[in-house]
């Protein structure tokens, strides 16, 4: 087991490049109305800079931790690809409608301007907090500790794993059987007609502990190929049925997860592999699917009708990155919103995100549902129709800066959030101990929905789904070491 070493000069001096770009890009963006400059015409050298940015954080990350395949830039290309897909179009000319000219919006230059930037400063800003938390320092005493006790740790996160699957096999056979049913009754749009009723039932909590049960399995499977073979069984049946009901991003960030795991906890996958199979999900598999899990039972089952819809779909290679995009738009509707019609949050919505900790077991409404979450006030306010039949734009954990804290707080609460992400993955991958690696795994496979969503359906994912079967493995590690010892 090998941890990487920071250099601190370089790292130092990656920093101090990073606050420069920031200070920058929030001078530039201070007088920029001031200036002798049309709105329409710094909308594309916007563009061009943010996707020159995205090359930089990756670059800067790599240069420093010598890792590609990281949760945090799985998560950073996620966060682009959702706030800044339709940039990424626009700086290539591969969108030939304007920016941001989507589900039927429009907004004016001004506006385009304002949620460029904000994207810009947000992910630079939490840019700066990941390159802030690499401080890791070598500690030989506790390295040699987990290498004379790793076959008590897989054993310990082996024991969990089972324990997981106990709890969570029966509920999703349930939950996923119910969700397949109703797909096959009503379609896609089914499974949300009688969605926020709570955050969630109580075969929905421990449901989601099949994945954590999977990832905790393969991380203390050591050599023990049966336990490996039933992990990658559970998630493969997992990943097919979400992408049956169409739930593409619980499939897409559960299967990342899994191969980050098996890739740095097993064996490494190459690198020509990950992007072939990255590649056929991201342009075959999830724009088909975007256009049939509406469709008819019979239809979905239909190898010619799947076919023909995929020959349908205009451009397969922009179309992923034009509807990921399309995000973007809840940074432009609620930059226009806030504070014009509604005032800023100050932090309210992620306190109650916290409150997403405690289960909705007594059948009514949930606190943070009761008070309204962001994603359903934003709907409610741009498409009162849409939100009435129970449709969503989503969210993004940028709106949601901006919502609590405007122009001047957001920066600082996306690095702070930056910084605690980065800091649990150097912390959990710093000597690839088993249960920490899959507790990282666990949480990746929830959080990589927060780039286009809000705190509160991430929040419980880190405690529930990560933080409490790593407490329990060591528990049981403690226990065991303690009966060895008499």
């Amino acid at each position: 087991m090998q941890m990487h070493i920071y250099n601190q000069k370089k790292r130092i001096k990656i920093i101090l490049i990073q606050i420069v770009i920031l200070l920058l890009t929030i001078y530039f963006r201070l007088p920029y109305n001031s200036l002798f400059i049309k709105s329409e015409s710094l909308i594309y050298p916007l563009c061009c800079l943010l996707c020159g940015l995205i090359i930089w954080y990756f670059w800067s990350w790599y240069y420093l931790t010598k890792s590609l395949f990281s949760p945090y830039l799985l998560f950073m290309l996620s966060a682009f690809l959702f706030n800044g897909g339709q940039a990424f179009l626009k700086a290539f000319n591969l969108n030939e409608d304007e920016i941001l000219n989507v589900f039927e919006f429009s907004f004016s230059a001004d506006t385009i301007n304002d949620t460029l930037f904000l994207v810009i400063i947000g992910l630079s800003s939490f840019h700066l907090g990941a390159l802030i938390s690499l401080n890791q320092k070598k500690d030989k005493y506790y390295k040699s500790k987990i290498e004379e006790n790793e076959l008590l740790n897989s054993k310990s996160t082996y024991r969990v794993g089972t324990y997981l699957l106990r709890i969570s096999f029966f509920p999703a056979v349930y939950v996923f059987g119910t969700s397949v049913l109703t797909v096959l009754s009503s379609g896609y749009s089914g499974l949300y007609e009688n969605w926020g009723s709570g955050i969630s039932g109580t075969p929905d909590i421990l449901a989601a502990f099949l994945v954590p049960a999977s990832l905790f399995l393969l991380a203390g499977s050591k050599e023990n190929l049966k336990s490996r073979r039933i992990s990658a069984t559970i998630i493969l049946i997992y990943v097919m049925t979400r992408l049956f009901t169409g739930q593409r991003n619980q499939a897409v960030m559960v299967l990342t997860s899994f191969a980050w795991l098996w890739h740095h906890s097993v064996r490494a996958i190459p690198g020509t592999l990950i992007l072939t199979i990255g590649s056929l999900i991201t342009f075959v598999l999830l724009p088909l699917i975007a256009v049939t899990r509406n469709s008819s039972s019979e239809d979905r089952l239909s190898i010619n009708y799947l076919i023909e819809s995929f020959s349908d779909i205009e451009n397969p290679l922009i179309a992923p990155i034009w509807e990921m995009g399309g995000s973007m738009l809840t940074v432009a509707h609620t930059i226009e919103l806030v504070p014009t019609y509604r005032n800023f949050q100050w932090g309210q919505d992620y306190l109650y995100a916290l409150l997403t900790l405690v289960p909705n077991l007594w059948g009514a409404r949930h606190p943070t549902i009761a008070r309204g979450l962001a994603e359903k006030w934003l709907v409610q306010e741009v498409n009162p129709y849409f939100a009435y039949h129970g449709g969503t734009y989503g969210f993004t954990f940028i709106a949601e800066a901006y919502l609590n804290f405007g122009w001047i707080g957001a920066p600082i609460a996306l690095g702070v959030i930056g910084f605690l992400f980065a800091k649990l993955i150097s912390w959990a991958v710093a000597y690839k101990e088993p249960a920490k690696m899959a507790m990282v795994a666990s949480y990746l496979s929830f959080f990589l929905f927060y780039a286009r969503a809000e705190s509160a359906f991430i929040v419980r994912s880190l405690v529930w789904y990560s933080v409490l079967p790593y407490l329990w493995v060591l528990a049981i590690k403690k226990s065991m070491s303690k009966k060895m010892t008499k």
